[in-house]
């Protein structure tokens, strides 16, 4: 059985390129495989934020994962801040970094052109160091990621191969699992970026109000003519929505070509909108069932079962430095 880590920033709402583009496969391994789920919250301080905000989408974040399909008896689901060790090998790892390659992170560049006006803060930077020691600290087989993490995986590969010939072999290699539906799903209101928090117009959150998804689908941006046909190039808007319908119900593009022949973009996305709540309407009915007390037990019991494995490997790190 490998070991996997992967994390979620609590920074907005789950929606639907999360659920297909993350979500569901960690679902799918956690049959499989021992996962570490953290909440990623310290990742979530390296841009401005408000603390009642992130302790609200904390619990938030907890209750979508829940209620999607994470099983806790199978999935260990934590928040990062509450293991110690992360940082501890944190600041191992951050000794162990060089300068132009953490100024080479695509992340780093794009967020330093967005806060540029305010200023980057350190965290930034560092956040790929963070998150090699948020996947080393438990040893982990198999990291999960989007194919914009990739360059952040390779760095977290790196240090582990650095550490090792430094202090001896303490760490396995990560591999690096790529979902192929990853980068799909694309933004409602411009289909040529990915659906992301940080487009709240284009984002189709899984547990909005049923007039709020209803409103965003049928705005959704298509394209000149009205026929349904896959053509991601020349009729990008469509194309979109049929990949979204095609999640939704396992038919294939060809089968949803065949079903809508003749018919227009409105008949189309009202199926769009029906399966939606088909497929999604047990998680929302167990998201409305979810208590914050029935979270923080859980969330407490990933605690203490995330902080004996890291603590075990820690010990081990300390050693191998000369800090015990």
């Amino acid at each position: 059985m490998k070991r996997i880590l992967t994390g979620i920033k609590p920074t907005g709402k789950v929606h639907l390129g999360n659920y297909f583009g993350m979500i569901r496969e960690i679902v799918k391994l956690q049959e499989n495989h021992q996962v570490f789920l953290m909440i990623a919250d310290l990742h979530a301080q390296t841009v401005p934020y408000k603390p009642k905000e992130l302790r609200f989408l904390t619990y938030e974040l907890a209750s979508s994962l829940l209620s999607l399909g994470i099983n806790p008896k199978k999935t260990i689901l934590f928040r990062q801040s509450d293991v110690p060790a992360h940082l501890y090998l944190y600041w191992i790892l951050g000794s162990l970094s060089y300068l132009g390659e953490l100024y080479r992170m695509h992340e780093f560049k794009e967020q330093s052109e967005r806060y540029k006006k305010i200023g980057v803060g350190a965290g930034i930077l560092m956040y790929p160091v963070l998150q090699a020691a948020d996947i080393l600290i438990y040893n982990a087989d198999l990291v999960p990621v989007g194919r914009d993490q990739v360059q952040h995986l390779e760095l977290a590969r790196e240090l582990a191969r650095r550490f090792n010939q430094r202090f001896g072999k303490i760490f396995k290699i990560p591999e690096i699992h790529l979902n192929p539906e990853t980068e799909k799903i694309m933004s409602l209101d411009n289909p040529l970026k990915k659906m992301s928090k940080s487009s709240p117009e284009g984002c189709l959150e899984i547990f909005a109000s049923e007039k709020e998804i209803k409103e965003k689908i049928k705005k959704a941006i298509t394209d000149s003519g009205d026929e349904i046909k896959y053509d991601p190039i020349n009729k990008p808007g469509i194309s979109n929505l049929m990949v979204i319908y095609k999640y939704l119900t396992n038919k294939s593009l060809a089968e949803i070509e065949k079903e809508f022949y003749g018919l227009g973009y409105a008949d189309f996305k009202e199926k769009i909108i029906s399966a939606f709540f088909e497929y999604f309407s047990e998680a929302r009915k167990r998201k409305k069932k979810m208590t914050k007390i029935y979270i923080e037990r859980l969330l407490t019991q990933g605690k203490r079962k995330a902080n004996k494995v890291a603590e075990e490997n820690l010990k081990k790190i300390l050693k191998v430095t000369g800090l015990k």
